[in-house]
């Protein structure tokens, strides 16, 4: 079984990873541009595009690669290792390109083409008001990264008959993302941050702009179309999942700034290098065993998940709980494993010229997102003690 999931991977994922430790220098070349810019460069989306990076989720039937959690988590944690900005909106996009498995393949085929590229936000801050063929819709949403350069955008809305929101016969409300041209809506340039400030994660809005039926798919309950356990994991635990692979590698290239810095620096005072100080080899065995315990413990949830879609079973509510655990257990060993190693680095880590310095920034981005916040502690609490889970959107 071992030898077969490793060939596959190979088979189906390797080049994807090569591909991303090849784009590396090109991305590190152009990281002080991503941050001035706010926004990745034209030329390295047009050779992430050709890479594939954006569409890591697009179903076999559109000519998509469909890799599994683990393979997708690889490709996004070299990408991120590289920057954290390109590997937030790599994962980004290729969450979205999972629509893919929802949609019936003649608006697949218009919405996913090859070089397609998504965006949007899961954030039900649209009003879309039922009308014949479809909706108008009407709303602004946050966070949305990578819009600038999306051809198609998803704007989560709550359906209204009227003016009163449509709910089902449990009072649950009609959820849809609504996807849209990009060219439709208005980005409005916001984003001006400390963490990951080259995702271009503005704002963006629409009014009374109508979407047709087949191009509003319900957000957290749709049923796939398409086989396989991707489609069949449950929307938003996935989602959630996806979020700390870029904390992950992020953790990695701060674990490579230090192992370089410490190997060169001498410290005020001292008549030794930074690495042979005990506190410091300490420091990063801790930082080792942080990410490597958070990102254990992500894939041993995830694949539990993945095993029990994969057997034609719904995940448990314990198992989506523990999944949401580990999603942000993985994303806070992370900030934990950068933060040890930035204290570390004394006053050389608060230079631009340091990788540890947007390090630091960016994975301190990933822990903000509602994915992975602390709170995410609590909701699992919650289910370990066999209540609810304290929210719909679960």
């Amino acid at each position: 079984m071992a030898d077969t999931i490793k060939a596959g991977f190979l088979g189906n994922a390797a080049r994807y990873v090569d591909a991303a430790r090849t784009l590396a220098p090109f991305v590190q070349e152009l990281r002080q541009e991503i941050e001035r810019e706010r926004t990745i460069p034209i030329k390295l989306v047009g050779s992430m595009t050709e890479a594939g990076f954006f569409s890591l989720w697009r179903c076999h039937a559109l000519g998509g690669p469909e890799l599994t959690f683990t393979e997708f988590a690889h490709v996004i944690e070299t990408l991120s290792r590289a920057d954290g900005s390109v590997g937030w909106c790599a994962m980004v996009a290729t969450v979205f390109s999972r629509l893919s498995g929802y949609l019936p393949q003649d608006i697949g085929r218009e919405i996913f083409s090859k070089d397609s590229r998504l965006a949007g936000s899961i954030n039900p801050t649209g009003k879309a008001v039922s009308v014949s063929r479809g909706f108008r819709v009407t709303g602004r949403w946050s966070y949305g990264s990578f819009i600038q350069h999306s051809h198609w955008t998803v704007g989560n809305s709550i359906v209204h008959d009227g003016e009163t929101p449509r709910r089902d016969a449990n009072g649950v409300p009609d959820i849809r993302f609504m996807i849209f041209p990009t060219s439709e809506a208005e980005i409005i340039d916001n984003w001006h941050v400390a963490g990951l400030r080259g995702t271009g994660s503005n704002d963006f809005q629409v009014s009374d702009l109508f979407v047709p039926e087949e191009h509003a798919l319900p957000a957290f309950t749709a049923t796939p179309v398409q086989p396989g356990p991707l489609y069949a994991t449950p929307m938003i635990t996935i989602f959630a999942a996806s979020l700390p692979c870029v904390s992950m590698g992020i953790a990695r290239a701060a674990i490579d700034a230090f192992v370089k810095l410490a190997e060169a620096k001498t410290p005020m005072g001292s008549t030794s290098r930074l690495r042979e100080k005990p506190m410091t080899q300490a420091d990063l065995g801790r930082a080792e065993a942080h990410l490597r315990a958070g990102r254990a413990f992500l894939f041993e949830a995830i694949d539990e998940i993945w095993n029990e879609a994969a057997a034609g079973r719904t995940p448990t509510l314990r198992q989506r709980a523990i999944a949401r655990l580990a999603a942000a257990k993985a994303a806070e060993a992370s900030a934990q494993a950068v933060d040890l190693l930035f204290n570390a680095a004394g006053g050389s880590a608060l230079f631009e010229s340091n990788p540890l310095e947007r390090c630091f920034r960016d994975v301190h981005g990933t822990t903000q997102h509602i994915g992975t916040q602390p709170a995410n502690f609590e909701l699992a609490g919650r289910v370990l003690f066999g209540l609810d889970p304290g929210t719909p959107r679960f």
